[in-house]
């Protein structure tokens, strides 16, 4: 973080926002701190994957890559598409899946039906797969219910798992032979859809899920849990037989569900015969081993899960306390200086934080070149803009590091989606955050600012720039270092009470001399979109820009309008209350003009400026 610290007396106020807040039932006036944001376009450039904004068995349309996974992969039978539910629910055996994916019922019995669904719809999104193959032992070979203690696997209740069959590789396997063959499955993958190398093939297969937990998720299928032998053994094999029938593909392992599978794989018995103070270092050497042995890479993306440990973050709790250490606690992700009031630290970890940097430090120290993966994680709150904040730090900080792959678990939904969008479709017409990352910083732990350019020559600049407090508006003093001259800004934004990402073309005054000033309210995300003169020119012709300017806010019995059309159009201005009904319209007025007001009942208004063609500019005032 670097201390700079804005002097706010010297910053011209652009627009001044008084706002309610939602906690409250009564006016007052909200106070406003002054941050500073510098961002320098020279500075940390690098490429940010396109496959950080995933998703896991969902449907955001504008996910970039879709992790087919989870707990009911581990025990799923390709061969029939029976899977078993494990604790998740009184470890039964079913025909969920199918059912989930809302197949008809004449496809639940086809081979790899869920798999083709799944990937079918990647493909007319255009988002990359990633597909979950079984280690853990055994899949469900059944749909009749619950599975007993008595019927541990060996049992007719589970088919077996091979990764390599003796016989030819069919494409209708045959399901009465109680084991299933990987090899197999890869071979009918590659029949439907091509190899990694077509624009068709499946590009990633995911070693099983969470191996500290198999023995506990699957109490009647495995009487013992997984040991660092047993997961070194059947990775090594498994990512083996994937290069071998599909050498571009991607294999990602080991899937750690969290900090003590990280640790020791859930205290593994045989933890004590390795001398790395981490499975990741230890399973990072193997697989590098074993690569070097074979002349191949066998692992393409370190991929680990992330629920944060502090208590009730990851849940729907959105009081303030919870809200407040929810848009906080991402700094775990990244930020030495912030120590988490969690069991990780209390338990003396605090030197394995933040975890990020440290897991990056693992792969760079014992396989260099490994990509890596969060393909699980949610921050709880998505029915609180304190849960769209924390996502929107999420991606951010994925952008920040170098992150190659990310998917939220379990949906895309609420302000989460909403934070989605703010770097996936900001304006409702897909319209994306930049794709390489620039230096950007904040003074304040109340603010984060992500940034980005589209192109080599950062002709349109993206800054995404958060407000955490409850109570305080942020005067936002953004410094721009860059080889170009920004001519305007646009901004996209959500507050606490919005349901749909908002638009805002700000005034060109706003940036002078390399810096931004904008008031940005309490509890809110904005999406500011800087533009040069070659950004801006459409068909040899600037296109018309909006200014307009509110004073006094709050009012009482007048308002003086201030705007400026870079045309001859006309303005019009349009006055609506806090429900959208329309209070007052004014055609045809003059750029200064002053607005009586008296008439209007006290409250919150929004004033708006169309010129007929552009989109319209809003201010939001309020009547005393």
């Amino acid at each position: 973080m670097i201390n700079f610290r804005g002097n706010k007396n010297n910053v011209m106020k652009r627009i001044y926002f008084i706002l309610f807040a939602a906690v409250f039932s009564v006016e007052y006036s909200v106070a406003q701190i002054s941050v500073t944001y510098i961002v320098n376009t020279s500075m940390e450039r690098h490429s940010i994957s396109p496959y950080i904004y995933g998703i896991n068995n969902g449907s955001y349309h504008n996910a970039t890559f879709r992790r087919l996974g989870g707990n009911r992969l581990s025990a799923y039978n390709w061969e029939n598409n029976f899977s078993n539910a494990g604790i998740d629910y009184i470890n039964e055996n079913d025909n969920y899946m199918p059912w989930a994916m809302g197949l008809p019922l004449s496809e639940y019995l086809n081979p790899a039906a869920c798999i083709v669904a799944f990937h079918d719809t990647s493909l007319a999104q255009g988002a990359a797969s990633g597909i979950t193959l079984p280690m853990v032992g055994w899949v469900s070979n059944d749909d009749t219910g619950v599975v007993t203690s008595s019927q541990l696997a060996p049992s007719p209740r589970w088919a077996k798992v091979i990764d390599k069959k003796s016989g030819p590789l069919l494409l209708m396997p045959d399901t009465t032979d109680d084991t299933i063959y990987v090899d197999e499955e890869l071979n009918f993958i590659i029949n439907t859809f091509g190899k990694a190398t077509t624009s068709t093939g499946v590009t990633n297969y995911i070693m099983d899920n969470e191996p500290g937990l198999w023995c506990d998720q699957f109490p009647d299928m495995r009487s013992n849990c997984a040991t660092y032998n047993e997961l070194f053994t059947k990775s090594i094999a498994l990512a083996g037989k994937v290069k071998g029938m599909d050498a571009a593909a991607n294999v990602f392992g080991p899937e750690l569900y969290g900090f003590t599978d990280y640790w020791d794989l859930q205290f593994a018995t045989d933890a004590g015969d390795y001398s790395d103070p981490w499975l990741i270092d230890s399973y990072l050497k193997a697989m590098k081993h074993a690569s070097d042995s074979e002349s191949r890479r066998l692992l393409d993306v370190f991929s680990i899960h992330w629920y944060t440990a502090v208590p009730n973050v990851g849940s729907s709790d959105t009081t303030m306390a919870t809200s407040s250490t929810r848009m906080q606690c991402t700094r775990t992700l990244w930020d030495s200086s912030y120590v988490e009031n969690s069991w990780i630290t209390a338990s003396g970890f605090t030197n394995q934080l933040p975890i990020l940097p440290h897991i990056l430090s693992c792969i760079d120290s014992f396989f260099p070149g490994t990509k890596f993966g969060m393909t699980e994680y949610d921050y709880g709150g998505h029915g609180h803009i304190s849960g769209g904040i924390a996502q929107t730090d999420v991606l951010g900080i994925f952008g920040n590091l170098g992150v190659n792959y990310g998917s939220i678990w379990p949906a895309v939904d609420g302000f989460v989606k909403l934070a989605f969008d703010m770097y996936r479709n900001y304006d409702g017409k897909n319209s994306t955050y930049g794709g390489t990352h620039v230096y950007a910083a904040s003074n304040d732990t109340l603010s984060t600012i992500y940034s980005s350019t589209d192109d080599a020559a950062s002709n349109t600049l993206h800054s995404i720039i958060t407000n955490k407090s409850y109570t305080d508006s942020i005067e936002a003093i953004v410094r721009i270092k860059s080889g170009v001259i920004y001519k305007s800004v646009d901004a996209y934004y959500i507050t606490q009470n919005d349901t749909a990402i908002r638009r805002i073309s700000i005034p060109s005054s706003a940036i002078s001399n390399d810096t931004f000033s904008y008031t940005i309210p309490p509890l809110s995300i904005y999406h500011f979109v800087f533009k040069d003169a070659t950004a801006l020119n459409v068909n040899g012709v600037y296109k018309n820009l909006l200014s307009l300017e509110v004073a006094p806010n709050p009012a009482h019995n007048t308002i003086n309008i201030f705007y400026n059309l870079e045309d001859t159009r006309a303005g019009t201005i349009t006055i609506t209350d806090n429900n959208g009904k329309i209070a007052k319209r004014y055609n045809n007025l003059a750029g200064n003009s002053e607005l009586t007001v008296s008439e209007l009942p006290p409250g919150n208004y929004i004033i708006q400026l169309s010129d007929g063609v552009s989109e319209k500019t809003v201010r939001a005032v309020i009547i005393r």
